[in-house]
């Protein structure tokens, strides 16, 4: 089939923009070259890091401005502890880890957190411990366990997590993805969880890995995408490392067969089917990691984004609700700017420089940049992870969970990036890959993005071995928070410290689905002011890795100004809200069908 001249032109602009990258820096000296790893550190969770990793200098600049976070971790209450399963035999699903999600599963108002584990393999059917954990929210960033009550303590080999409300009765289901059997748990409204899986033909029996909730037909039911990363067995593991030492590593990616991922429509009677083939995705196969949904093209209808490791990053254009295409590739989404295939893990988009198209961010393996891609209006995605300020810092370390957020209330999204390497035994190899590694953080200063390093807070002083992270705010003061899952050790709660500008120039919203799906998964809030770049934000399904986030949005006003928001449904329906006062809170619900406003109740008032 002939290509469009549309395409063409696209491919043209974008061979420029490389040229004249490359150009400027070979000009400059080529100025920003990969970034040198700090010496390893021992082999402990949460080690100090010994010498001054990337960005030092502008950590070093920024040393009298306040911190952005602190670990509130010990003070907490949680006192969960992951298992990654990992051995001498180096069983290949423990390296990569489990994930957590923050969901309100009584709602109370309050964000619960619910830790996800692995076990050693082979898994045990019978076993009881390690089990997943829920923690219940009491306020002031207390959290009591409320596993045993409430039945999500499911033991078996758990990866990912998607939350929902799959039957609309307006509490959060669970889905979990595992190595084994996906269960999906029913929300019975009265606090405990009934096991579903089975029963509404999502019981998926594969490697499961993330997952994501999205209404690709736009028919008001929440669907689910599951992402499958190969076939692997403990009886075809091979020896991977030297031998000769007895020194055993984790395989490479390569020594696993891919197999395509799960698409499941939701029939609105407590069953899902299969629709993979129908919808076209059955054809494709790219060991999937990570993956978010939203609408990439602004046709509205939600596509798919999927990072994929050591294959092609999958971009899946929903064609009006029967047809999913395959556009990686030809829209640019699939590789770095020149070309080269990545191991990709998380992914998010957002609507980074605010100009009405959501971008895309996928983190890589060492010695691969992270990669982002802005959206050219919907045509193609240009990778300027370099141009941006993205790439340096990251080249170094592997990265893992990460998301786009508006951390210190600027209206700008900033960005986070948690790392870990897979081995922690390859100095024992000669090779300086340190297993525990710096999270990174970068503030969004407009054209480009600065790097913090040290000076986002404490935790970001020392390395750890990170996979899952989740974001929202957990004590109700209209700032983020953030939430990471390490290898084999506690997790981390960061308390945002940019809590203080929050009840004079914060509103936080709350989208309720009537027509369309009732967690509004799909809706886009657009805040607008003169003079000023549009601040706009999605309900996105999935994002980050293997985690599930706070739904509710936060948009920023000048102090004590009211702010006007575009509310943009999944059903093609949009609505503005007016004089909206900062410092509060508040619930939107979408007007149904005899109804021509939404309603919108001021739920609280921020501190």
């Amino acid at each position: 089939m002939k290509r469009s001249a549309r395409f063409e032109t696209g491919k043209r602009v974008l061979a420029f923009r490389r040229l004249a990258m490359l150009l400027v820096c070979c000009a400059m000296g080529c100025q920003d070259p990969p970034a040198a790893k700090p010496a390893a550190t021992a082999n402990t969770a949460g080690a100090t890091v010994a010498e001054a990793g990337p960005g030092a200098a502008v950590s070093a600049q920024r040393s009298a401005e306040a911190a952005w976070f602190d670990d509130v971790t010990s003070d907490s209450g949680i006192n969960f502890v992951h298992v990654s399963g990992d051995s001498p035999d180096k069983p290949f699903p423990a390296a990569n880890g489990s994930g957590l999600g923050m969901l309100d599963y009584d709602l109370d108002g309050w964000q619960d957190l619910l830790f996800l584990t692995g076990t050693s393999i082979p898994v045990e059917v019978n076993r009881q411990e390690p089990r997943n954990r829920i923690f219940r929210n009491r306020g002031a960033l207390q959290f009591e366990d409320v596993t045993s009550e409430s039945g999500l303590g499911h033991a078996g080999y758990s990866a990912g997590l998607a939350v929902g409300d799959f039957n609309s009765d307006g509490f959060p289901d669970v889905y979990v993805t595992s190595y084994g059997i996906n269960p999906l748990f029913l929300n019975r409204g009265d606090g405990t969880f009934a096991e579903v899986g089975a029963a509404a033909g999502v019981a998926l029996n594969q490697w499961g890995t993330s997952a994501a909730c999205l209404d690709f037909d736009n028919d008001g039911l929440l669907d689910l995408y599951v992402c499958n990363y190969g076939k692997w067995s403990p009886e075809t593991n091979p020896y991977c490392g030297d031998q000769v030492r007895g020194v055993r590593v984790f395989c490479s990616p390569r020594s696993i067969e891919p197999v395509h991922d799960v698409l499941y429509r939701n029939l609105g009677d407590g069953r899902f089917e299969n629709v993979t083939a129908a919808m076209g995705l059955a054809e494709v196969a790219g060991r999937a990691q990570g993956v978010v949904a939203a609408d990439f093209n602004n046709d509205g209808w939600t596509d798919l984004y999927v990072g994929n490791d050591l294959h092609a990053n999958f971009l899946f254009l929903n064609r009006d609700g029967v047809q999913f295409e395959s556009a990686g590739e030809r829209m640019g989404a699939a590789y770095d700017y020149v070309g080269n295939m990545q191991a990709s893990m998380g992914v998010d988009a957002a609507d980074v420089n605010g100009d009405g198209w959501l971008d895309l961010f996928a983190t890589n393996f060492e010695d691969e940049h992270n990669a982002y891609y802005e959206n050219l209006r919907g045509e193609f995605f240009d990778e300027v992870a370099h141009q941006r300020g993205l790439a340096r810092e990251s080249l170094p370390w592997v990265g893992w969970g990460t998301l786009f957020a508006d951390f210190d209330l600027d209206r700008r999204l900033d960005l986070i990036v948690v790392n870990g390497h897979v081995d922690n035994n390859r100095r024992e190899l000669g090779q300086d890959s340190p297993y525990q590694q710096p999270p990174l953080v970068w503030k969004n200063a407009g054209s480009r993005f600065e790097f913090l390093g040290a000076a986002a807070g404490k935790y970001f002083e020392s390395r750890w071995c990170a996979r899952g992270l989740s974001v929202g705010d957990l004590d109700n003061d209209g700032a983020v928070d953030v939430v990471i899952g390490h290898q084999d050790a506690a997790p981390a709660l960061l308390h945002n410290r940019n809590r203080t500008r929050a009840a004079s120039r914060v509103v936080q919203l709350r989208l309720v689905g009537t027509r369309s799906n009732r967690d509004a998964v799909g809706s886009r809030l657009v805040a607008g002011e003169s003079n000023a770049t549009p601040q706009v934000r999605i309900i996105r399904g999935g994002g980050s890795y293997l985690s599930a986030h706070d739904l509710r949005q936060v948009l920023v006003t000048d102090a004590n100004e009211p702010l006007n928001v575009e509310v943009h449904w999944t059903n093609g329906r949009h609505h503005t809200l007016e004089g909206l006062r900062p410092g509060h809170q508040y619930v939107v619900i979408e007007p149904n069908l005899t109804e021509t406003t939404p309603r919108v109740f001021q739920q609280g008032r921020l501190p």
